[in-house]
């Protein structure tokens, strides 16, 4: 593991993980690796274990990831609960919160 770099090790990490048939799956910013190809393809795999799984547990500040694979969202700030409830109020909430346009385009999505 030493020889492989950060984005090497981030999709092994990420393949493993979305190979195997967890009762409940923790994935950590797994998304925010790699490059579009990998992106798209995680992506990808990810709607699909929404889809067929029990309980997935996606820890991202990804805003579009959210709104794509959430059914129900926290925001946390400082250890402290901001908000609960239906994804697109979460992120509204945060949006206020951050005084950031919900709509304005997305260059970069972390």
């Amino acid at each position: 593991m030493k020889t492989y770099s950060s984005g090497m090790f981030g999709r092994l990490a990420f393949s493993v993980a979305v190979h195997m048939d967890p009762d409940i799956l923790l994935i950590d910013e797994a998304l925010a690796t790699g490059d579009a190809a990998f992106q798209a393809k995680s992506s990808a795999r990810m709607q699909e274990l929404c889809d067929n799984a029990g309980t997935i547990l996606l820890v991202s500040h990804g805003l579009g990831i959210i709104r794509q694979l959430a059914t129900e969202c926290i925001w946390l700030h400082r250890g402290q609960l901001m908000s609960h409830g239906d994804p697109e109020e979460v992120i509204a909430d945060y949006a206020t919160y951050a005084r950031v346009r919900q709509h304005a385009p997305v260059l970069y999505d972390e």
